[in-house]
């Protein structure tokens, strides 16, 4: 992975950029160091509108790479299967309200199991094993959506649920985009909200 590249498993690429002389000046590619990050298709969604299945308002999607793009960071495109270009700004992610919830229910049925302390997320899927038919009937719609958002299914120790999420579900439960948040904002104290911007690609 090269110097201030992002990687989030292996469906999402690219780069932190900065412009240290400000408005005007060259974008360069961050001197940033950042661990492998996992494949989350919920900070997708909410970001950049891709693989949305929880249905968020997304922050910026579609934008396509800025014309100012360092040669650095272009040089990071490597695949003819890439799709999806788009970027937000430091100042646009420091104005997220993350208590805002998703305009509808996610489309994945959220599966749990239950233990001493309570219930324990699974996991959550588009599509079901025979454990959720059995109790939801073999022609159930597996889309979250198709129900109203509370609706349970119960068979033993396992249940599921129609729920929807907010944005701050998506930054509790991944730590590796927190990460990401904290060195960009680091950045933006040095070298402004409007200088510090993140470049993204899919490849799926």
């Amino acid at each position: 992975m090269g110097e201030g590249e992002l990687k989030m498993g292996t469906d999402i690429a690219g780069g932190v950029e900065v412009r240290p002389q400000g408005r005007g000046s060259p974008w360069l590619l961050a001197d940033v160091n950042l661990d492998a990050l996992p494949r989350h298709y919920d900070a997708f969604g909410l970001l950049f509108g891709v693989r949305n299945f929880a249905g968020f308002e997304p922050v910026a999607p579609g934008r396509g790479l800025p014309e100012d793009a360092s040669p650095e960071l272009l040089c990071l495109q490597c695949a003819d299967s890439e799709h999806g270009h788009t970027w937000v700004s430091w100042t646009e992610l420091a104005h997220i309200d993350w208590s805002v919830r998703a305009l509808r229910v996610d489309d994945r049925i959220h599966e749990y199991r239950s233990t001493s302390d309570g219930p324990c997320l699974v996991g959550k899927a588009s599509h079901h094993g025979h454990a959720w038919r059995a109790v939801a009937g073999e022609r159930a719609d597996p889309r979250g959506s198709a129900y109203p958002e509370g609706t349970e299914w119960r068979a033993g120790d396992r249940l599921w649920r129609v729920e929807r999420l907010s944005r701050g579900d998506v930054l509790r439960v991944d730590p590796q985009l927190r990460a990401l948040l904290d060195t960009m904002r680091d950045l933006a104290e040095r070298h402004g909200g409007d200088n510090v911007r993140l470049l993204v690609w899919f490849d799926s």
